[in-house]
């Protein structure tokens, strides 16, 4: 799931977007052994953690460094925030389904490498830039 192309060259973001992928990942080999109806259950919770820690580190980098595109990357947050909400909503109407897990798979891989290929990825770009320091690679 994870591809080098993903990395943002910030140590800490970088960090943060693997442990994601690494709880996908458990989704879907849950998937491929009939175990996803619960494991779905754990990304949720994880997710609720998760983003609030992760959105809060990307955002403060952002704003220490004045990013000229933080309202609108902090918008596409938001979107993400409003997208979990329905989701959690959703889960404790219905319960978990296949259908259920099939579109939270699908939305969190669609989004995550979209927005860190594009809004990561410029955000990234900047700070580096402002700070004059390589991509931290480490990995």
């Amino acid at each position: 799931m994870w591809t080098d192309d993903l990395t943002v060259g910030i140590w800490e973001i970088d960090t943060q977007h693997r442990a994601l992928f690494v709880q996908l990942e458990k989704l879907l080999d849950a998937c491929m052994v009939g175990r996803e109806l619960d494991e779905v259950v754990e990304m949720m919770v994880f997710l609720d953690d998760y983003v609030d820690s992760h959105f809060e580190a990307e955002e403060r980098l952002q704003r220490e460094a004045g990013y000229p595109e933080y309202e609108r990357h902090r918008a596409e947050h938001l979107i993400f925030r409003a997208t979990l909400e329905r989701l959690k909503a959703e889960l404790v109407e219905s319960g978990v389904t296949r259908d259920f897990v099939l579109r939270v798979n699908q939305t969190l891989i669609d989004w995550l490498k979209t927005h860190i290929r594009s809004v990561d990825a410029a955000m990234s770009e900047f700070l580096l830039k402002k700070t004059g320091q390589p991509a931290d690679m480490r990995l």
